[in-house]
Protein backbone atom coordinates (compact mmCIF):
# COMPACT_ATOMS: atom_id res chain seq x y z
CA UNK A 1 0.00 0.00 0.00
CA UNK A 2 1.43 3.38 -0.73
CA UNK A 3 2.01 5.99 1.93
CA UNK A 4 3.81 8.28 0.78
CA UNK A 5 2.80 11.70 -0.54
CA UNK A 6 -0.76 11.76 -2.80
CA UNK A 7 -1.72 15.14 -4.92
CA UNK A 8 -3.83 16.43 -7.72
CA UNK A 9 -1.64 18.74 -10.15
CA UNK A 10 -1.27 22.18 -8.60
CA UNK A 11 -3.94 25.00 -9.80
CA UNK A 12 -3.97 28.61 -9.53
CA UNK A 13 -7.54 30.45 -9.39
CA UNK A 14 -8.76 33.66 -9.18
CA UNK A 15 -11.95 34.78 -7.38
CA UNK A 16 -13.37 37.94 -6.85
CA UNK A 17 -11.73 39.94 -3.99
CA UNK A 18 -15.35 40.14 -2.31
CA UNK A 19 -15.45 36.46 -1.68
CA UNK A 20 -11.87 37.30 0.61
CA UNK A 21 -12.31 36.37 3.89
CA UNK A 22 -10.36 38.95 5.10
CA UNK A 23 -10.77 41.99 3.50
CA UNK A 24 -14.30 41.43 1.15
CA UNK A 25 -13.50 43.95 -0.88
CA UNK A 26 -13.60 46.95 1.97
CA UNK A 27 -11.09 48.55 2.14
CA UNK A 28 -10.55 51.90 2.58
CA UNK A 29 -8.06 53.21 0.02
CA UNK A 30 -7.67 51.08 -3.16
CA UNK A 31 -3.55 51.55 -3.03
CA UNK A 32 -4.37 49.07 0.34
CA UNK A 33 -4.84 46.14 -1.73
CA UNK A 34 -1.69 46.35 -3.84
CA UNK A 35 1.78 44.29 -2.67
CA UNK A 36 3.72 47.01 -3.37
CA UNK A 37 3.24 50.95 -4.41
CA UNK A 38 4.95 50.92 -7.30
CA UNK A 39 2.37 48.63 -8.56
CA UNK A 40 -0.49 50.98 -7.04
CA UNK A 41 0.70 53.45 -9.32
CA UNK A 42 1.23 51.45 -12.42
CA UNK A 43 -1.86 49.92 -12.47
CA UNK A 44 -4.38 52.61 -11.20
CA UNK A 45 -8.67 52.04 -12.09
CA UNK A 46 -7.88 48.39 -12.26
CA UNK A 47 -7.55 46.26 -8.46
CA UNK A 48 -6.17 43.45 -7.23
CA UNK A 49 -8.63 40.11 -6.77
CA UNK A 50 -8.38 36.99 -4.31
CA UNK A 51 -5.61 34.64 -6.03
CA UNK A 52 -4.30 31.24 -4.49
CA UNK A 53 -1.91 28.57 -5.47
CA UNK A 54 -2.35 24.84 -4.75
CA UNK A 55 -3.38 21.47 -4.59
CA UNK A 56 -5.84 18.72 -3.14
CA UNK A 57 -3.55 15.93 -1.00
CA UNK A 58 -5.59 12.63 -0.95
CA UNK A 59 -2.62 11.33 1.54
CA UNK A 60 0.08 12.96 2.96
CA UNK A 61 2.46 12.45 6.24
CA UNK A 62 2.60 14.72 9.15
CA UNK A 63 6.28 15.73 8.93
CA UNK A 64 5.12 16.59 4.93
CA UNK A 65 2.58 18.84 6.10
CA UNK A 66 5.24 20.28 8.80
CA UNK A 67 7.36 21.01 5.88
CA UNK A 68 4.72 22.88 4.20
CA UNK A 69 3.61 25.04 7.09
CA UNK A 70 7.30 26.66 7.41
CA UNK A 71 6.69 27.46 3.34
CA UNK A 72 3.63 29.34 4.06
CA UNK A 73 1.15 26.47 3.23
CA UNK A 74 -2.10 26.27 5.01
CA UNK A 75 -4.99 23.67 4.40
CA UNK A 76 -8.71 23.66 4.72
CA UNK A 77 -9.52 19.96 5.04
CA UNK A 78 -7.75 18.34 2.08
CA UNK A 79 -6.78 21.16 0.20
CA UNK A 80 -3.25 22.81 0.44
CA UNK A 81 -2.79 26.29 -0.45
CA UNK A 82 -1.31 29.99 -0.06
CA UNK A 83 -2.04 33.34 -1.36
CA UNK A 84 0.15 34.89 -4.63
CA UNK A 85 1.53 37.23 -2.08
CA UNK A 86 2.15 39.88 -4.99
CA UNK A 87 -1.86 39.46 -6.92
CA UNK A 88 -4.00 39.29 -4.08
CA UNK A 89 -5.54 41.14 -2.16
CA UNK A 90 -4.48 40.85 1.16
CA UNK A 91 -0.76 39.57 2.30
CA UNK A 92 -1.25 36.71 4.48
CA UNK A 93 1.80 35.40 6.51
CA UNK A 94 2.47 32.77 7.94
CA UNK A 95 2.89 33.32 11.81
CA UNK A 96 4.57 31.55 14.74
CA UNK A 97 5.72 32.10 18.43
CA UNK A 98 6.94 30.72 21.66
CA UNK A 99 5.47 30.20 25.12
CA UNK A 100 8.88 32.48 26.04
CA UNK A 101 7.93 35.45 23.30
CA UNK A 102 4.57 36.34 25.08
CA UNK A 103 4.25 39.26 26.96
CA UNK A 104 1.36 38.79 29.27
CA UNK A 105 -0.11 42.00 28.27
CA UNK A 106 -2.95 43.79 30.93
CA UNK A 107 -5.27 42.21 28.54
CA UNK A 108 -4.66 38.77 28.69
CA UNK A 109 -3.72 38.88 32.38
CA UNK A 110 -7.33 40.20 32.71
CA UNK A 111 -9.11 37.23 30.46
CA UNK A 112 -7.12 34.55 32.25
CA UNK A 113 -8.05 35.97 35.68
CA UNK A 114 -11.77 35.94 35.31
CA UNK A 115 -11.75 32.77 33.15
CA UNK A 116 -10.14 31.53 36.97
CA UNK A 117 -12.45 33.04 38.92
CA UNK A 118 -15.38 31.48 36.70
CA UNK A 119 -14.20 27.93 36.83
CA UNK A 120 -12.85 27.48 40.08
CA UNK A 121 -14.74 26.84 43.16
CA UNK A 122 -15.17 29.26 45.69
CA UNK A 123 -13.45 27.72 48.78
CA UNK A 124 -10.48 27.80 46.27
CA UNK A 125 -7.81 30.05 45.44
CA UNK A 126 -4.64 30.48 42.91
CA UNK A 127 -1.48 30.73 45.39
CA UNK A 128 0.25 33.71 43.44
CA UNK A 129 3.57 35.25 44.36
CA UNK A 130 4.03 37.97 46.59
CA UNK A 131 4.30 39.94 43.62
CA UNK A 132 0.97 39.75 42.57
CA UNK A 133 1.28 37.36 39.51
CA UNK A 134 1.99 34.39 38.38
CA UNK A 135 3.41 32.74 34.85
CA UNK A 136 0.18 31.96 32.81
CA UNK A 137 1.19 28.21 32.50
CA UNK A 138 1.43 27.49 36.05
CA UNK A 139 -1.78 29.38 36.35
CA UNK A 140 -3.47 27.47 33.30
CA UNK A 141 -2.33 24.27 35.12
CA UNK A 142 -3.34 25.09 38.24
CA UNK A 143 -6.66 26.48 37.29
CA UNK A 144 -7.91 23.69 35.56
CA UNK A 145 -6.61 21.07 38.44
CA UNK A 146 -8.59 23.01 41.21
CA UNK A 147 -11.71 23.10 38.78
CA UNK A 148 -14.29 20.82 39.21
CA UNK A 149 -16.74 22.85 36.12
CA UNK A 150 -14.84 22.94 33.57
CA UNK A 151 -12.75 20.50 31.70
CA UNK A 152 -11.15 19.70 28.53
CA UNK A 153 -10.89 16.60 26.35
CA UNK A 154 -8.67 16.03 23.34
CA UNK A 155 -10.10 13.24 20.60
CA UNK A 156 -9.66 12.30 17.04
CA UNK A 157 -11.19 15.08 14.26
CA UNK A 158 -14.46 13.01 13.41
CA UNK A 159 -17.65 14.67 13.05
CA UNK A 160 -20.19 14.40 15.61
CA UNK A 161 -23.50 15.81 15.77
CA UNK A 162 -22.92 17.47 18.94
CA UNK A 163 -19.94 19.15 17.49
CA UNK A 164 -21.42 20.53 14.30
CA UNK A 165 -24.26 22.33 16.41
CA UNK A 166 -21.74 24.34 18.36
CA UNK A 167 -20.05 25.42 14.51
CA UNK A 168 -23.45 26.40 13.39
CA UNK A 169 -24.11 27.88 16.02
CA UNK A 170 -20.88 29.96 16.25
CA UNK A 171 -21.08 30.56 12.37
CA UNK A 172 -24.35 31.93 12.48
CA UNK A 173 -24.12 34.08 15.63
CA UNK A 174 -20.20 35.34 15.08
CA UNK A 175 -20.15 35.31 11.69
CA UNK A 176 -23.32 35.96 10.27
CA UNK A 177 -22.82 32.58 8.27
CA UNK A 178 -25.87 30.39 7.56
CA UNK A 179 -24.33 28.81 4.76
CA UNK A 180 -22.90 25.46 6.02
CA UNK A 181 -23.98 21.70 6.62
CA UNK A 182 -23.06 19.35 8.17
CA UNK A 183 -21.40 18.15 4.62
CA UNK A 184 -19.03 21.27 4.80
CA UNK A 185 -18.17 21.48 8.47
CA UNK A 186 -16.64 17.40 7.88
CA UNK A 187 -14.98 18.55 4.60
CA UNK A 188 -13.60 21.85 6.87
CA UNK A 189 -12.66 20.68 10.07
CA UNK A 190 -12.86 16.53 10.37
CA UNK A 191 -11.82 16.11 6.64
CA UNK A 192 -7.89 16.21 6.32
CA UNK A 193 -5.20 14.22 4.16
CA UNK A 194 -3.34 12.20 6.99
CA UNK A 195 -3.80 8.39 7.43
CA UNK A 196 -7.03 6.64 8.75
CA UNK A 197 -4.24 5.57 11.58
CA UNK A 198 -2.81 9.23 11.83
CA UNK A 199 -6.23 10.49 12.57
CA UNK A 200 -7.81 7.92 14.81
CA UNK A 201 -4.73 7.41 16.86
CA UNK A 202 -4.38 5.11 19.77
CA UNK A 203 -5.86 4.86 23.41
CA UNK A 204 -1.65 5.40 24.50
CA UNK A 205 -1.73 8.60 22.70
CA UNK A 206 -4.71 10.00 23.72
CA UNK A 207 -4.10 9.29 27.66
CA UNK A 208 -1.13 10.97 27.28
CA UNK A 209 -2.33 13.32 25.28
CA UNK A 210 -5.27 14.35 27.80
CA UNK A 211 -2.85 14.39 30.95
CA UNK A 212 -0.68 16.81 29.47
CA UNK A 213 -0.30 18.64 32.62
CA UNK A 214 1.25 15.82 34.10
CA UNK A 215 3.92 15.66 31.51
CA UNK A 216 7.48 15.01 33.28
CA UNK A 217 9.63 17.60 32.37
CA UNK A 218 11.92 16.92 29.12
CA UNK A 219 9.13 14.34 27.60
CA UNK A 220 7.84 13.92 24.25
CA UNK A 221 4.26 13.59 22.82
CA UNK A 222 3.43 10.46 21.26
CA UNK A 223 0.58 11.99 19.15
CA UNK A 224 0.85 13.82 16.13
CA UNK A 225 -1.62 14.36 14.06
CA UNK A 226 -4.72 16.46 13.88
CA UNK A 227 -6.74 16.51 16.82
CA UNK A 228 -10.27 18.25 18.27
CA UNK A 229 -9.55 19.73 21.96
CA UNK A 230 -13.57 20.05 23.29
CA UNK A 231 -13.87 22.29 26.51
CA UNK A 232 -16.95 21.75 28.51
CA UNK A 233 -18.13 23.45 31.38
CA UNK A 234 -20.86 21.85 33.56
CA UNK A 235 -20.89 19.04 31.26
CA UNK A 236 -22.07 21.49 28.02
CA UNK A 237 -19.17 21.30 25.25
CA UNK A 238 -18.81 25.44 24.86
CA UNK A 239 -15.93 25.65 22.65
CA UNK A 240 -13.80 23.41 19.97
CA UNK A 241 -10.09 24.00 19.09
CA UNK A 242 -9.09 22.23 15.83
CA UNK A 243 -5.59 21.65 16.10
CA UNK A 244 -2.74 19.70 13.87
CA UNK A 245 0.27 18.28 16.37
CA UNK A 246 3.40 18.54 14.03
CA UNK A 247 6.42 17.49 14.89
CA UNK A 248 8.03 21.27 15.40
CA UNK A 249 5.16 22.16 17.10
CA UNK A 250 1.09 23.11 17.55
CA UNK A 251 -0.88 24.63 14.71
CA UNK A 252 -4.13 26.16 15.24
CA UNK A 253 -6.68 25.04 12.42
CA UNK A 254 -9.62 26.82 13.87
CA UNK A 255 -11.94 27.79 17.39
CA UNK A 256 -15.13 27.68 17.28
CA UNK A 257 -16.95 28.52 20.56
CA UNK A 258 -20.76 29.14 22.33
CA UNK A 259 -21.72 32.84 22.08
CA UNK A 260 -23.62 32.71 25.49
CA UNK A 261 -19.77 32.56 26.59
CA UNK A 262 -18.59 35.69 24.88
CA UNK A 263 -17.57 37.30 27.72
CA UNK A 264 -15.22 34.28 28.61
CA UNK A 265 -12.13 35.75 26.12
CA UNK A 266 -12.58 31.69 25.15
CA UNK A 267 -10.01 33.08 22.20
CA UNK A 268 -7.40 34.43 24.19
CA UNK A 269 -7.95 31.41 26.53
CA UNK A 270 -7.08 28.67 23.82
CA UNK A 271 -3.78 30.33 22.63
CA UNK A 272 -2.83 30.90 26.24
CA UNK A 273 -3.75 27.17 26.96
CA UNK A 274 -2.03 25.57 23.51
CA UNK A 275 1.50 27.98 24.87
CA UNK A 276 1.22 26.01 27.91
CA UNK A 277 0.81 22.32 26.32
CA UNK A 278 3.81 22.74 23.56
CA UNK A 279 5.85 24.04 26.68
CA UNK A 280 4.96 20.96 28.89
CA UNK A 281 5.08 18.83 25.60
CA UNK A 282 8.69 20.35 24.74
CA UNK A 283 7.30 20.98 21.53
CA UNK A 284 9.21 24.55 20.06
CA UNK A 285 6.98 26.44 18.00
CA UNK A 286 2.80 27.42 18.13
CA UNK A 287 1.95 28.01 14.54
CA UNK A 288 -1.35 30.52 14.51
CA UNK A 289 -2.08 30.10 11.10
CA UNK A 290 -1.81 33.69 9.01
CA UNK A 291 -0.88 36.66 9.98
CA UNK A 292 -2.63 40.49 8.02
CA UNK A 293 -1.47 43.32 10.21
CA UNK A 294 -3.53 45.50 8.03
CA UNK A 295 -6.72 43.23 9.33
CA UNK A 296 -8.37 43.53 13.16
CA UNK A 297 -9.23 40.26 13.40
CA UNK A 298 -6.10 38.83 12.53
CA UNK A 299 -3.64 41.42 13.67
CA UNK A 300 -4.41 40.60 17.31
CA UNK A 301 -2.32 37.42 16.98
CA UNK A 302 0.69 39.93 17.41
CA UNK A 303 -0.25 40.05 21.31
CA UNK A 304 1.66 37.01 21.38
CA UNK A 305 4.61 37.56 20.00
CA UNK A 306 6.24 35.76 17.39
CA UNK A 307 7.85 35.72 13.80
CA UNK A 308 6.95 36.01 10.31
CA UNK A 309 7.78 33.73 7.27
CA UNK A 310 8.97 35.82 4.25
CA UNK A 311 8.25 32.89 2.04
CA UNK A 312 10.76 34.38 -0.65
CA UNK A 313 14.10 33.40 1.42
CA UNK A 314 12.47 30.41 3.89
CA UNK A 315 13.30 33.19 6.49
CA UNK A 316 11.58 33.99 9.50
CA UNK A 317 11.82 37.73 10.77
CA UNK A 318 11.15 38.56 14.32
CA UNK A 319 8.11 40.64 14.39
CA UNK A 320 10.04 43.31 16.30
CA UNK A 321 12.64 43.81 13.47
CA UNK A 322 9.72 43.97 10.55
CA UNK A 323 8.03 47.14 12.58
CA UNK A 324 11.24 49.23 10.78
CA UNK A 325 11.13 47.08 7.88
CA UNK A 326 7.68 47.38 6.65
CA UNK A 327 4.16 49.52 6.12
CA UNK A 328 0.87 47.42 6.77
CA UNK A 329 -0.79 45.32 4.39
CA UNK A 330 2.62 45.13 2.23
CA UNK A 331 5.36 42.75 0.54
CA UNK A 332 8.65 42.29 2.42
CA UNK A 333 11.64 40.11 1.58
CA UNK A 334 14.47 39.94 3.54
CA UNK A 335 18.22 40.46 2.27
CA UNK A 336 21.48 41.00 3.76
CA UNK A 337 22.26 44.46 3.55
CA UNK A 338 25.52 44.01 2.01
CA UNK A 339 24.01 42.25 -1.02
CA UNK A 340 20.93 44.09 -0.95
CA UNK A 341 22.57 47.22 -3.47
CA UNK A 342 23.70 44.60 -6.00
CA UNK A 343 20.87 42.23 -5.67
CA UNK A 344 17.72 42.95 -7.62
CA UNK A 345 16.57 39.19 -9.16
CA UNK A 346 14.60 36.39 -7.02
CA UNK A 347 16.22 34.92 -4.51
CA UNK A 348 17.64 31.20 -4.55
CA UNK A 349 15.20 28.64 -2.79
CA UNK A 350 14.86 25.60 -3.98
CA UNK A 351 17.71 24.12 -1.88
CA UNK A 352 16.67 25.81 0.85
CA UNK A 353 12.62 24.42 0.66
CA UNK A 354 14.42 20.75 1.52
CA UNK A 355 15.51 21.69 5.17
CA UNK A 356 14.12 23.91 8.39
CA UNK A 357 13.24 27.60 7.23
CA UNK A 358 15.77 29.63 9.12
CA UNK A 359 15.44 32.78 11.23
CA UNK A 360 16.94 36.10 11.22
CA UNK A 361 19.32 36.88 14.16
CA UNK A 362 19.14 39.92 16.46
CA UNK A 363 22.24 41.01 14.67
CA UNK A 364 21.91 40.46 11.04
CA UNK A 365 21.69 43.70 9.16
CA UNK A 366 19.17 43.00 6.84
CA UNK A 367 16.89 45.28 4.11
CA UNK A 368 13.33 44.90 2.77
CA UNK A 369 14.16 44.36 -1.03
CA UNK A 370 10.68 43.57 -2.00
CA UNK A 371 10.47 46.88 -4.24
CA UNK A 372 14.10 45.69 -6.02
CA UNK A 373 13.02 41.82 -6.79
CA UNK A 374 8.87 42.48 -7.47
CA UNK A 375 8.05 46.42 -8.04
CA UNK A 376 7.52 47.60 -11.39
CA UNK A 377 11.03 47.79 -11.95
CA UNK A 378 12.31 44.55 -10.20
CA UNK A 379 14.13 42.35 -11.97
CA UNK A 380 11.79 38.98 -11.33
CA UNK A 381 9.81 39.42 -14.15
CA UNK A 382 12.29 39.88 -17.39
CA UNK A 383 14.58 37.34 -15.28
CA UNK A 384 11.38 34.71 -15.08
CA UNK A 385 10.46 35.42 -19.22
CA UNK A 386 13.75 34.83 -20.09
CA UNK A 387 13.44 31.82 -18.17
CA UNK A 388 10.70 30.98 -19.65
CA UNK A 389 11.28 31.09 -23.18
CA UNK A 390 14.11 28.39 -22.70
CA UNK A 391 11.61 25.84 -21.16
CA UNK A 392 9.55 26.23 -23.96
CA UNK A 393 12.78 25.41 -26.36
CA UNK A 394 13.00 22.29 -24.17
CA UNK A 395 9.86 21.52 -24.95
CA UNK A 396 7.88 22.47 -22.07
CA UNK A 397 5.21 24.90 -22.19
CA UNK A 398 6.27 27.60 -20.54
CA UNK A 399 5.25 31.28 -22.19
CA UNK A 400 6.39 34.37 -20.76
CA UNK A 401 3.80 37.18 -19.17
CA UNK A 402 3.00 39.71 -21.17
CA UNK A 403 1.35 41.44 -18.11
CA UNK A 404 3.22 40.28 -14.70
CA UNK A 405 0.68 42.17 -13.02
CA UNK A 406 -2.84 43.64 -13.75
CA UNK A 407 -6.29 42.25 -14.08
CA UNK A 408 -6.67 38.64 -13.67
CA UNK A 409 -9.38 36.33 -15.07
CA UNK A 410 -11.30 34.81 -12.69
CA UNK A 411 -10.61 31.33 -13.52
CA UNK A 412 -8.33 28.69 -12.81
CA UNK A 413 -5.24 28.96 -14.74
CA UNK A 414 -1.53 28.60 -15.19
CA UNK A 415 0.47 29.46 -12.40
CA UNK A 416 2.41 33.06 -13.01
CA UNK A 417 5.92 32.83 -13.79
CA UNK A 418 6.89 35.11 -10.78
CA UNK A 419 4.93 33.92 -7.80
CA UNK A 420 6.78 34.94 -4.02
CA UNK A 421 7.63 32.03 -2.11
CA UNK A 422 7.38 29.17 -5.69
CA UNK A 423 11.15 28.16 -7.22
CA UNK A 424 11.74 30.54 -9.33
CA UNK A 425 11.86 29.71 -13.23
CA UNK A 426 15.29 30.30 -13.40
CA UNK A 427 15.93 27.33 -10.80
CA UNK A 428 13.62 25.23 -12.98
CA UNK A 429 15.31 25.99 -16.17
CA UNK A 430 19.06 25.15 -14.47
CA UNK A 431 18.03 21.46 -12.78
CA UNK A 432 16.90 20.60 -16.42
CA UNK A 433 19.95 22.06 -18.36
CA UNK A 434 21.96 20.09 -15.75
CA UNK A 435 19.74 16.86 -15.22
CA UNK A 436 18.90 17.24 -11.55
CA UNK A 437 15.40 16.71 -12.39
CA UNK A 438 16.34 13.12 -13.25
CA UNK A 439 16.44 11.89 -9.81
CA UNK A 440 12.46 11.91 -10.16
CA UNK A 441 13.20 9.15 -12.43
CA UNK A 442 11.10 6.39 -11.11
CA UNK A 443 10.60 8.53 -7.88
CA UNK A 444 7.42 9.84 -9.05
CA UNK A 445 4.14 7.64 -9.85
CA UNK A 446 1.98 9.10 -12.26
CA UNK A 447 -1.92 7.98 -12.07
CA UNK A 448 -4.08 8.69 -15.11
CA UNK A 449 -7.23 9.36 -13.56
CA UNK A 450 -8.96 9.16 -16.94
CA UNK A 451 -7.63 5.86 -17.84
CA UNK A 452 -7.26 4.60 -14.81
CA UNK A 453 -3.47 3.45 -15.30
CA UNK A 454 -0.34 3.69 -12.80
CA UNK A 455 3.42 4.17 -14.28
CA UNK A 456 6.85 5.39 -12.98
CA UNK A 457 7.92 8.98 -14.55
CA UNK A 458 10.77 7.91 -17.12
CA UNK A 459 13.02 9.74 -18.23
CA UNK A 460 11.99 13.66 -17.85
CA UNK A 461 13.02 14.59 -21.39
CA UNK A 462 10.69 11.74 -23.05
CA UNK A 463 7.67 12.70 -21.22
CA UNK A 464 4.78 14.87 -23.21
CA UNK A 465 5.33 18.45 -22.63
CA UNK A 466 1.86 18.06 -20.56
CA UNK A 467 3.63 15.93 -17.88
CA UNK A 468 6.90 17.66 -18.13
CA UNK A 469 4.95 20.75 -17.26
CA UNK A 470 3.02 19.49 -14.86
CA UNK A 471 6.38 17.79 -12.71
CA UNK A 472 7.74 21.70 -13.18
CA UNK A 473 4.67 23.44 -11.49
CA UNK A 474 5.25 20.34 -8.66
CA UNK A 475 8.40 21.41 -8.17
CA UNK A 476 8.23 24.90 -8.04
CA UNK A 477 5.25 24.59 -5.23
CA UNK A 478 7.21 22.34 -2.93
CA UNK A 479 10.84 21.79 -4.07
CA UNK A 480 12.73 19.11 -6.14
CA UNK A 481 13.71 16.88 -2.87
CA UNK A 482 9.72 17.06 -1.31
CA UNK A 483 8.65 15.16 -4.85
CA UNK A 484 10.61 12.73 -4.50
CA UNK A 485 8.09 9.78 -3.93
CA UNK A 486 5.29 11.23 -5.00
CA UNK A 487 2.56 9.63 -6.37
CA UNK A 488 0.68 12.10 -8.78
CA UNK A 489 -2.56 12.19 -9.76
CA UNK A 490 -3.13 13.93 -13.54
Amino acid sequence: MFDGLIISRPVYFTESRSRCGYCSAKKTRDEDYYCLDSWYHANEGTLPENCTVGFQAELMSVEMYDKLCNMGYRRSGKFIYKVDMLRNCCRLYTIRTKPDMVIMSKELKIALRRFSKRVLPSDKSLHRNPKGGCHYIDEIIETESLSQSFKTCFEPAVFTEEKYRLFAKYQEHVHNDFDHSAKSFKRFLCDSPFSKETVLGTKEEWEQLNNWKELPQGSRLKRLGPAHECYYFEGNLIAMAVTDILPSGLSSVYFIWDPEYYKWSLGKLSALRELSIISKANLKYYYMGYYLDDCPKMSYKAKYGGELLDVSSHTYVPLDRLAKLKRPGKLFVIQATSKSETENTEPILNDALAGAPRTVSEASAVDNVAEKIYGVNGGAYSEANEAARALATLGIPYTADELPFGPQPQEIRSIPNVVPGLVPLKEILQMIVQDRISILKGNVTLFDMLEGEMRRLGNFEDESPEIKKIICDVVRLIGLENTKGLLLLV
